[in-house]
């Protein structure tokens, strides 16, 4: 046998042994009560020398049941609000350039706004100067008044915005509740759609995602030291500039380098982990015995390390005064803008703008002037947004410069999500309810049920066929189908893939496109030795002739499913994901497995072969 059959040989072992592997959690986890699966029960019955247990097969709506949700956001009442905002808006500016009025007022079903003024032009030059981008005259407005509108392409944006607002606030919640594998995304007119698998109680649902969202301001205390003690009771994070992913599973500290009022900086203890749940068992147990409660909080944001697709998430704390200084209830608008400023460096740079209202405008004054320098989070749902630093003094107007650590790009998407956060916490558009499905718990195990049965009817039968059509070339076929289920179960379990209904039929058709694939090889053995080869000489002009057959067939196929994954949701992304796992590994059992062991078989040129 030739060096390079012993290396594939080692491969075909090492994928075999990975795949059981990879599997034991999946194992373990369906072994247990659908009750058990998401409580600490399952975390203690899967070995220690198995892979993580949060690496298991997932189950979909359809199959575990759960709640489906349909949300319509009521857009046409957040433009009312925000023009009846406007009209509050247009009077303090009309004060501040000291233009005459008598009243300002929304008026034709809440989307103008009025200004009754002894020289009606002189408000309209001075409003259109400096809402001229956003808003303007309509026209037909009655004698000695000017009324205002809103331009269509700032209303379609602001509407959008406000639908991919509520989306952020409801996926905010749910990822807070700790559903596995929920699906948020937004539909047309206006619709959300939130499917929430396992998760059994509609009314809670219904309550927790129709609040308010919760948005607070509060100062950083970076000068504490408190938490500088955990250093000798916690392990240090990996990486000395950098963190390195994944992180110790009980949290770890780092420090971060901070400025403080007056020139001043410090390294600041920063605890961290890789999911929420964890980082806040360990600020239970370490940080706030502590802190006086009194005084200060640990806050919890999330970061990202890595760029691309290769980016990863982890979470970690804010030592924060428990104070709460400012709420989103003073906000009255917020967005995202290109700075305009003169300035060496800053022009064209992105940042966020919010305007308060004048009780707000009134506090954010006096918080800002007494905190230049320091840094002030951005709470939303008890999660950190951002924290940056307070520059000047903030009153009615005010922005966030975003840092230079980051691309254009990236710093503008950052401002757009900043400025979400702050609209979302303001003033969120209503949100109804307008379709609710509960799928029981009898029809989840039932699809379940039906959906294996017919994947094991289907490989007992074409197990059965392949043995029988092509007797022991069969059997060499049929070890092949075997581990290409397993291997493809088990690359859905470590990437975390949910399987759906649709995935069990993905599942079924790469099992089928595996037995084509063999067919195609068994096919041509046997027209080769028709054609007066040796057995030895048959299997590898048969393995070689059909490569770009199989190889064609397969690679058109996954261009349609990475097409599928890539505009499909739901379901159809599903099938997709499936499907494409199921086709990278039916090429390697096809042509890999099968022709590890043909060779071994017929290594003589005396062997024999039924084919």
């Amino acid at each position: 046998m030739e060096r390079s059959w012993y290396w594939r040989v080692a491969l075909v072992v090492a994928v075999a042994l990975y795949s059981v592997y990879q599997l034991v959690p999946s194992w373990f986890y369906f072994a247990l009560p659908p009750d058990q699966r998401t409580t600490e029960a399952y975390d203690r019955s899967v070995p220690r020398w198995a892979p993580d247990a949060k690496k298991h097969l997932n189950l979909g709506l359809d199959l575990q049941g759960g709640i489906h949700l349909a949300m319509g956001v009521d857009v046409d009442r957040a433009v009312k609000a925000k023009v009846a905002r406007r009209a509050d808006e247009l009077a303090d500016f009309l004060r501040t350039k000291s233009v005459a009025f008598e009243g300002v007022q929304p008026v034709g079903d809440g989307r103008r706004v009025e200004v009754h003024a002894p020289d009606p032009g002189a408000v309209e030059a001075a409003v259109l100067d400096g809402y001229g981008r956003e808003m303007f005259v309509p026209g037909g407005a009655p004698a000695g008044t000017v009324q205002f509108a809103f331009r269509d392409d700032v209303l379609r944006e602001f509407q959008a915005k406000a639908v991919e607002q509520a989306e952020k606030t409801i996926r905010n919640r749910v990822d807070k509740w700790g559903v596995t594998e929920p699906d948020i995304k937004r539909k047309a007119n206006n619709q959300i759609q939130i499917q929430l698998p396992g998760f059994k109680d509609p009314e809670k649902a219904k309550e927790l995602l129709g609040r308010t969202a919760q948005l607070e301001f509060k100062i950083a205390d970076d000068d504490n030291p408190a938490l500088d003690a955990l250093r000798q009771q916690l392990p240090a994070c990996p990486g000395a500039r950098s963190l390195q992913l994944p992180l110790p599973e009980a949290g770890c500290w780092t420090t971060e380098n901070v400025s403080l009022p007056g020139g001043a900086g410090r390294s600041v203890t920063m605890l961290v982990a890789n999911t929420r749940p964890e980082l806040e068992k360990l600020i239970k147990e370490k940080a706030n015995p502590l802190l006086d409660p009194q005084k200060n909080l640990v806050g919890i944001g999330e970061e990202t390390v890595g760029q691309g697709i290769e980016r990863h998430g982890y979470y970690r704390s804010y030592l924060l005064r428990a104070k709460t200084e400012l709420t989103g209830d003073y906000i009255a608008d917020a967005r995202a803008a290109v700075d305009q400023s003169q300035q060496f460096g800053r022009q064209g740079r992105p940042l966020v703008e919010f305007t308060m209202s004048a009780e707000g405008a009134r506090l954010m004054e006096k918080l800002t002037s007494e905190n230049v320098g320091r840094r002030m989070a951005t709470v939303l749902d008890d999660k950190v947004e951002t924290a940056p630093y307070i520059q000047s003094t903030i009153s009615a107007r005010g922005q966030i410069t975003l840092g230079s650590g980051t691309s254009p790009q990236q710093q503008f998407e950052e401002a757009n999500e900043i400025a979400l956060v702050l609209k979302a916490g303001a003033l969120p558009a209503p949100v109804t309810i307008s379709e609710e499905r509960t799928v029981g718990a009898t029809l989840g195990p039932e699809l379940v049920r039906k959906g294996t049965v017919a994947a094991l009817v289907g490989l007992v039968l074409v197990l059965l066929f392949m043995v029988l059509y092509y007797r022991a070339s069969g059997l060499v076929a049929d070890v092949a189908l075997v581990l290409n289920g397993l291997l493809v179960l088990a690359i859905m379990a470590a990437i975390g893939s949910t399987l759906t209904l649709p995935g069990i039929a993905g599942f079924v058709l790469t099992l089928g496109m595996a037995v084509d694939a063999n067919v195609l090889i068994n096919e041509r053995i046997r027209e080769e030795m028709r054609g007066g080869r040796t057995v030895k000489q048959a299997v590898q002009l048969g393995y070689d002739r059909v490569f770009w057959t199989i190889f064609d067939s397969h690679v058109t196929t996954l261009v349609a499913a990475v097409v599928l994954m890539q505009y499909g949701s739901g379901p159809v992304r599903g099938f997709a994901v499936t499907l494409a796992i199921g086709l990278v590994a039916s090429m390697f059992t096809s042509i890999v497995v099968t022709r590890v062991i043909m060779e071994y078989f017929t290594r003589h040129d005396t062997a024999r072969l039924s084919v």
